[in-house]
């Protein structure tokens, strides 16, 4: 009998990750159906099934509004689990993510009440009551009973979600569980955990890596360790699919590069990640625009524009643009990164010979093409409320204390020098950066995320199976 898995996908990012891996084929070999549940335009889905030559049934994904008071319930627990990560990490930035309301008055009282109530919880079982008690408020609500019914017709034998910020969706959780239905949520970044940003409740958690297990069970010690598999991320398989690189000729003619020429990819950060990213990236041009023999390829981040960046882009002609490959959809705010981004993405790791940031993930990335990085760690200018110095402290980056992961710019006078010496010697900077790597996924190429997850949801729906075999023999 055919075994159906729904796929929860409430944004595109799900696209990224895992309709354009190889995960859907894999699932489709194993002999199950694929349904979708989603918040996704026709259009692209359509894109994705003739692009990745796959097969799924869909359907829209209900729009679910918390109430006032769950929105309290949930505002609290997460300022209360932030300072209770801060404490227990002693790491004070990790309250950075709990962000001040200040234009809006309504708003601001709000969160002040927020801050208020969560001063009078005392201890980690306070902040377990308010999300048990926000569950049984969402128990309580339509969305509860529509998911449910939603489940009923649709009769999955497993449900997959695919990244576990959406607080909204832990009705259909709550739903699934009382129809027996087992549930498994992916985390979505290696930054997720310390912040707080685990709302929703599963049977299971698909991680990155052992690392990220542990983060699991540290934060969140309710949560039994048998739960959690390490599995990867599907973000990193296509790193070991030669098919997608191009030859250097063949990209250097798309954008007009010359192909004797050193390339350096500057990847930008939104502006509340980076708010003077344009500062770094004239930085990082100034400092090569004497040596003719180096281009620098500027890549922003997908759904923001470049209009910061413009005067920049003008001054100097050392750097070429190359916009990530995403497109618009047909409403406000919804953008979708098509299959060539990935084959774009690939290239620019593949071609250049270091990539330089403030702090992305575009890291990882370049460990899995054996480059190094450079993290640029200076201010351009005093700013009360950004600095590198506080950024760096960040949870997720301590992954890589004691190891020499990325190179570290920390000084603008001796930016030139530095940039130059790693594009001398590349193999003498980040020299454990694989280790680095294999400690956040545990993607290898004969073992990809994407045959790990198959292999995972089919032991979930296997074990299911068993287990309706033994109560029909008793």
């Amino acid at each position: 009998m055919t075994k159906k898995i729904l796929f929860v996908i409430p944004d595109g990012v799900g696209i990224r990750n895992y309709l354009y891996s190889d995960l859907f084929y894999h699932l489709n070999q194993k002999g199950f159906q694929i349904h979708l549940m989603h918040n996704l335009e026709s259009q692209f889905l359509n894109y994705v099934k003739k692009e990745r030559g796959i097969s799924f049934s869909d359907e829209p994904l209900r729009k679910v509004t918390e109430s006032r008071f769950q929105q309290f319930l949930r505002e609290t627990s997460t300022y209360s689990r932030l300072k209770h990560n801060a404490k227990l990490k002693q790491n004070p930035t990790i309250l950075s993510n709990w962000f001040k309301v200040k234009n809006n008055t309504l708003k601001r009282v709000f969160q002040k009440a927020t801050e208020l109530a969560s001063s009078t919880l005392f201890n980690y079982e306070g902040i377990q009551y308010l999300e048990e008690t926000n569950r049984l408020k969402w128990r309580q609500s339509l969305a509860f009973k529509e998911f449910r019914s939603d489940i009923e017709r649709i009769q999955p034998d497993l449900i997959f979600i695919t990244h576990q910020r959406v607080s909204t969706l832990e009705p259909l959780c709550l739903a699934a569980a009382d129809l027996g239905v087992k549930t498994v949520t992916a985390i979505f970044s290696w930054d997720n955990l310390p912040k707080a940003r685990l709302p929703i409740r599963t049977n299971y958690y698909a991680v990155w890596s052992d690392y990220m297990k542990g983060e699991i069970l540290e934060y969140y010690p309710e949560i039994p360790e048998s739960s959690i598999s390490v599995v990867g991320t599907p973000q990193f398989d296509f790193h070991f699919q030669p098919e997608l690189l191009e030859s250097r000729e063949e990209f250097a003619a798309k954008y007009g590069l010359d192909t004797t020429n050193k390339w350096i990819l500057f990847s930008g950060d939104d502006e509340l990640t980076s708010p003077h990213d344009p500062d770094y990236l004239k930085d990082v041009a100034s400092a090569l625009e004497s040596n003719p023999n180096i281009s620098i390829l500027f890549r922003q981040v997908p759904v923001c524009t470049v209009d910061r960046y413009q005067k920049v882009l003008d001054r100097f002609s050392n750097i070429t643009h190359i916009p990530p490959k995403w497109e618009k959809g047909t409403s406000w705010m919804s953008f979708y990164p098509l299959f060539d981004d990935i084959k774009l993405l690939m290239n620019l790791c593949h071609h250049c010979e270091f990539s330089v940031n403030i702090g992305s993930t575009i890291g990882l990335d370049f460990a899995y093409f054996d480059k190094p990085t450079v993290f640029l760690a200076y201010d351009t200018v005093s700013d009360e409320d950004w600095s590198t110095e506080v950024v760096y402290q960040f949870q997720h980056f301590r992954s890589f204390e004691g190891l020499d992961a990325v190179v570290f710019a920390k000084e603008k006078s001796n930016l030139s020098a530095l940039l130059n010496q790693v594009l001398e010697k590349p193999e003498l900077f980040s020299t454990q950066k694989h280790l680095w790597k294999d400690k956040i996924a545990s993607n290898r190429k004969n073992k990809t995320s994407s045959r790990q997850i198959t292999a995972f949801l089919e032991s979930i729906v296997k074990e299911k199976e068993a287990f309706h075999e033994r109560l029909n023999i008793n």
